[in-house]
């Protein structure tokens, strides 16, 4: 799964692709032309190991709101701005709002409350009938199926395992 991300930082924005390569937590990131191949490991602590192939680098997630977060890198406090990029949707928007007042995509599972994605039991290309359990959230201590909401083929999954997600969040997209 790949993932994209507009990032501004120090006044300037970055295209970033985010793809994994394997569940070790070895990742290629590609930053405009340019790409790394990074290992990534949570420490006991709650803050993570970032390896670069050269070195190491200590990394926290000091605070979350939104689009906005605090880091520590290296010892250093940074600022970011971050969105992810969608792609363009050619399928039928419904009327129907999400939590932050946004159009829902039809065909799209979301999650009804915020959590973390601890299985995803489908992947692009599959074949998917309404109801079929297409990942788990886990909210409030409590383990939760979202099922397709029709019958299709699996377009877009936009989560994996540990994933923290929201309510706006489009996990899978069924055509």
């Amino acid at each position: 799964m790949s993932s994209e991300y507009k990032i501004h930082f120090e006044d300037k924005e970055y295209h970033v692709e985010v793809k994994r390569l394997d569940e070790g937590g070895l990742l290629f990131i590609k930053v405009g032309e340019e790409g790394f191949t990074m290992k990534v490991e949570e420490c006991e602590d709650g803050s993570w190991s970032v390896n670069d192939t050269i070195s190491d680098h200590a990394m926290k997630i000091l605070k979350r709101s939104g689009k906005d977060v605090s880091i520590e890198l290296n010892g250093e406090s940074r600022e970011i701005e971050w969105a992810r990029v969608r792609k363009a949707q050619t399928t039928a928007v419904t009327g129907a709002p999400t939590s932050t007042g946004g159009p829902k995509i039809s065909g799209g599972v979301y999650p009804p409350m915020p959590g973390k994605i601890t299985e995803v039991l489908v992947a692009v290309g599959d074949s998917v009938k309404s109801g079929d359990t297409v990942c788990i959230l886990e909210a409030m201590k409590m383990f939760n199926e979202l099922k397709a909401t029709s019958d299709g083929i699996i377009k877009e999954v936009n989560v994996e395992s540990g994933s923290a997600v929201n309510p706006n969040d489009l996990l899978i997209l069924i055509e």
